[in-house]
């Protein structure tokens, strides 16, 4: 997996635990830093290990920004292959300017939906490759093509219906599979869960489905 070493820097113990849980869930490893100072001595002596820093600007030790300058003026700075991903909870255009002059590759909100930015950061990191699924992925498999989908993120079910986002549209009416463990204990088996796509929405970056499990299907 691309972009799997994550370093998490804020002083916002609440918004740090969720998130971390949240890609921790997803398969990122996440090292969390509540003092910036602390984060950017372990990112300069650890950086060959760092896949992505996931940034806030407003912490009162040292400040994003401050923080973006002194990694700018590392006398490693050459060796420097993570991307950096500034958080806010403003939209300031002189600030997002700023973190891109300094050296950041994307900026996000914070107050953002979790699953969302979830989602964006691994949209950022480009883990965009669709390995051979097994029991042990998460995937949907459009069956009649076999079409792999690995990016996707359970809404809610209950005993009819899914509704899930993911990043590519299906086919109305057709038939899929879907590999989720939760899903899976719901409805008491160790097989994907056979589904007929009802309706699809496109939201933004993403696509809302609805699915009807087979052996409720009329």
């Amino acid at each position: 997996m691309l972009g799997k070493n994550v370093v998490l820097i804020d002083d916002c113990l609440d918004y740090t635990a969720v998130l971390k849980k949240n890609l921790e869930r997803e398969g990122f490893k996440i090292k969390s830093f509540k003092h910036p100072v602390a984060g950017l001595d372990y990112v300069k002596e650890n950086y060959a290990e760092v896949d992505l820093i996931l940034l806030d600007l407003m912490m009162p030790e040292l400040s994003g920004l401050e923080f973006l300058s002194a990694l700018k003026e590392s006398k490693n700075k050459s060796l420097f292959k993570f991307k950096i991903c500034v958080l806010s909870d403003k939209h300031d255009l002189l600030e997002i300017e700023t973190s891109f002059k300094l050296g950041a590759n994307e900026y996000f909100l914070k107050s953002e939906n979790i699953e969302i930015l979830v989602e964006r950061i691994y949209e950022f990191m480009e883990i965009t490759k669709h390995p051979v699924p097994d029991q042990d992925k998460e995937f949907i498999s459009l069956l009649e093509i076999t079409n792999i989908i690995h990016d996707f993120q359970v809404v809610e079910f209950d005993e009819n219906n899914v509704i899930l986002y993911s990043r590519e549209e299906l086919p109305i009416h057709s038939t899929i599979q879907i590999n989720s463990e939760k899903l899976k204990k719901y409805k008491q088996t160790n097989m994907p869960i056979n589904c007929i796509v009802d309706n699809c929405e496109i939201l933004d970056e993403r696509v809302l489905i609805t699915c009807q499990y087979l052996d409720q299907a009329a």
